[in-house]
Parts: structure tokens; sequence; C-alpha cells
């Protein structure tokens, strides 16, 4: 058994050794040998979404967490920003580069010096009661952000949310404030804060984007209003009116200022109507109300409810005489919710001016416009005069706007909104 066994592995070694490797048929190479220079490799695309899994082994630092990003939008009072512009080059040209390569160099290198320096450091607080002004919170912040970025200064802005406008909340912070050596204080805040910081703030600048001072008087100079003028909006619109007018309300303490200045500068208001939300019925409000033609009617509710008004009315064969909208309806979202036959004979109030395209553009990058949001536009004007303030005249103002007597002094004109755009009414 053991010689079998001896010979069969024998013969099983012989064999392998005796086996002869087939030639494998000629595969040409793709490198193309008659280019002098070896063409650049294309970058994988393992690594990109939607490719094949890298088999690349990746190290344990490098890992993704699975667990999903919890974003806080919550404002915290702490530092925003501190930001530190370009420093003033020159730019040095060597010998060997060419004219015109110097001329193709792009403009934007050549980035206009600060007006200061870390030893004149503007510091700007922002206050806000974030569950007050909700949005305002964020988008005024952004515009004091996107101002000091497209004037390139070197700036320390803090932002102190106070939550709501108790006067222990905002009292709290104003001390924070204090304590932190800030310039100036931009506040977003309602009547309710406004008499809060009045009462307890004497010394430090205080810009109020929120408010104009006829709501809010008080014999406190350090306090400068930027709000609209609603009631020289209502007087301007007033004159497009006839002898025979109406108003729409929401109920809000806005539309009740709205209004009372209606009654003050029109003789006779024969309709008013409150319009609480965009469901109501509107068929039976119009149907058959023929005292509407001919009418002059002011839209003080909001932008979607002041919409459906004015589809109504032609829907329900109504043809009043203008339709009359402040600021609150200056909005391109009234040329999507109505039909251009909707808003015959409308005119709109805007004090909203036209700002540097650049810093139009800055606002954008943060996810909102200066050019129809009169609060971003009012806190632009507020940060373009605190600044004018702190370098004593030498800033040049962007805005036009002056401020007497503490308050923004607005140029309003009406405006009405044709097929694409509003245009201003000569």
């Amino acid at each position: 058994m053991k010689i079998w066994l001896s010979l069969a592995i024998g013969l099983l070694l012989l064999t392998g050794c005796g086996t002869t490797n087939t030639a494998q048929p000629y595969k040409p190479s793709t490198f193309n040998v008659s280019s002098a220079k070896r063409s650049t490799p294309t970058k994988s695309t393992t690594r990109y979404p939607g490719s094949q899994p890298s088999t690349q082994t990746v190290k344990p630092s490098q890992s993704i967490p699975d667990e999903a990003v919890t974003i806080d939008t919550t404002i915290t009072s702490s530092t925003l920003a501190m930001a530190t512009p370009t420093p003033k080059s020159t730019l040095e040209t060597p010998s060997s580069i060419e004219a015109e390569s110097v001329a193709s160099t792009p403009s934007s290198a050549l980035t206009p010096p600060p007006l200061n320096d870390d030893n004149s450091m503007i510091k700007i607080a922002v206050l806000v009661p974030q569950r007050t002004i909700k949005k305002y919170a964020i988008t005024s912040v952004n515009s004091v952000i996107s101002y000091l970025l497209y004037k390139n200064y070197y700036f320390d802005l803090n932002v102190f949310n106070s939550g709501d406008e108790r006067a222990d909340s905002i009292i709290k912070e104003l001390d924070a404030i204090k304590a932190g050596g800030y310039h100036y204080i931009i506040a977003p805040v309602t009547q309710e804060g406004a008499a809060v910081i009045a009462s307890h703030e004497q010394h430090i600048p205080v810009f109020i984007p929120t408010l104009h001072h006829t709501s809010f008087p008080t014999t406190n100079t350090n306090i400068i209003f930027g709000g609209i003028d609603y009631d020289q909006q209502i007087a301007l619109l007033s004159e497009k009116a006839n002898t025979r007018v109406g108003t729409f309300e929401d109920g809000s303490s806005l539309s009740y200022q709205l209004n009372a200045s209606v009654k003050k500068h029109t003789a006779n208001v024969f309709y008013e109507k409150r319009v609480e939300n965009a469901k109501a019925n509107f068929k039976q409000m119009f149907k058959g109300n023929g005292s509407l033609n001919k009418a002059s009617l002011f839209l003080n509710t909001p932008i979607v409810t002041s919409s459906l008004i004015a589809s109504q009315l032609r829907a329900n064969s109504l043809n009043p005489y203008a339709l009359l909208s402040t600021q609150i309806n200056y909005n391109p979202l009234l040329l999507t919710l109505t039909q251009y036959e909707d808003r015959d004979h409308m005119y709109i109030a805007n004090s909203i001016q036209k700002a540097p395209a650049g810093l139009e553009e800055i606002n954008a990058m943060f996810g909102h416009d200066i050019v129809y949001d009169w609060v971003n536009y009012s806190t632009s004007i507020g940060i373009d005069y605190l600044c004018y303030d702190f370098f004593e005249g030498q800033a040049k103002r962007l805005f036009d706007e002056p401020i007497l007597q503490n308050q923004v002094v607005y140029n309003t004109s009406l405006y009405q909104p044709e097929r694409n755009q509003f245009i201003r009414v000569p």
C-alpha cells in the first residue's frame, strides 16, 4: 500500500512539472506613445456622492458620525463677530511681468484700506428680544454685519438676546453691554422694550429701527428712532382718494393706528370692515355690495389678505375708485398673488430708497433683503449713521436720509404695481 501511494505522489509531481504555460494574447496599451508629455490623470471620483464606494481604509479620526446634526437657531448673548479687514497692501509688479498682465489684474485685488484700525475698533451691541420680534432678531443682526463688511471696518459685534421685553430681562442685558464697553446699541424692540431702555440707559446712543418717535414720545436724547412714518404715508395716499372712503383692517395695533390716520386725513369714512384672516367669506362680504363702487379703499391689512380683497372685488364685479396701501404691502409677493387687472388704480406708499448694489448683494447672501423689508433697511440706515458719528464725520454715509430731532426722515413716494414691478408715480 505504501508503495502504490509513493508512486501516485511521484506521478503527480512529474505531471505538474511538465505543464507548459499558455501564451496570453497581446493587449495593446492605451497610453499615447506619440505624445511627448504624459496626459494629466483624471481625478478619481470614488469619494463623490453617487460614485462607487471607496476601497481605501478610512482612519477612525476621519469617519463621519452617523448622528443627525441639530442646528439651534436660538440667539445666545455672546460675541457674534469680530472682523479684521484685509490691511492695506501695495501691488508689487516684477519687471519680468509684462504690462498687459498687470492690466488684467482683477480690481477686487485692490481692496481699499479700512478707515479704522485695531486701536479705533467700533463696538456695536445688538439687543434683541427674540421671542417678541421673531425673525427680525436674526435679520437685524445680519443687516448690521452686511453694512460693516461692505464698509470694510474693524468691528466688534455682540448680540445680546433678552428673550422677552420684561424689565428685568432687558436691564440684565443693558448691564452686560455697559460692562463690555460698547459704543452703540441697536435695539429692534416694541414700545414695551423701548420704555425699559429709555428709563435705564441715558448715556450709550441707542438706535431703535422699529419705532417712529411719534409712537413713543421720550425726552431721552440718546435714543434715535428709525421707524416708518405711517401718518406721512397715509397723508400722501389721501391725495389719490375721492370723497367716499372705506377701510379694511385686521384688528392688529398697526391697523388700528392706520385707520386712525385715515380718519385724520380724510373727511368721509363711510365703510369700515375687519378681516381678521385670509379665510374670511369674501363672497358674502362683497356680493351685491354696490356701495364699494367708485370708493377709495384703504387696505390696512397684511399682504395675503390685501391680495385676496383686491382679487375678490373684481371677481364680484366691484370697481373701486382707488386701492390704497402703506409700506406693509410694498412687497413683490403682491405681483404674484394678484392679477394685473386686480391692481388697477392701486397705489402703494414706499419710503425705501435705492441702496448700493454691493450692499444689497451682501444682504442677499444672508438670505434677506433691504430692498423691500423696511426694518432691515432702517437698521442699515442706523448703523450707517452710528459709524458716521463714531468716525466724527470722516466716514462717508451711504444713505441720504437725514436724522432730525432723533428721527430718521424718509423720502416717501407713491408707487403703482405694474405687471412685473413697482413703478414710481411722478
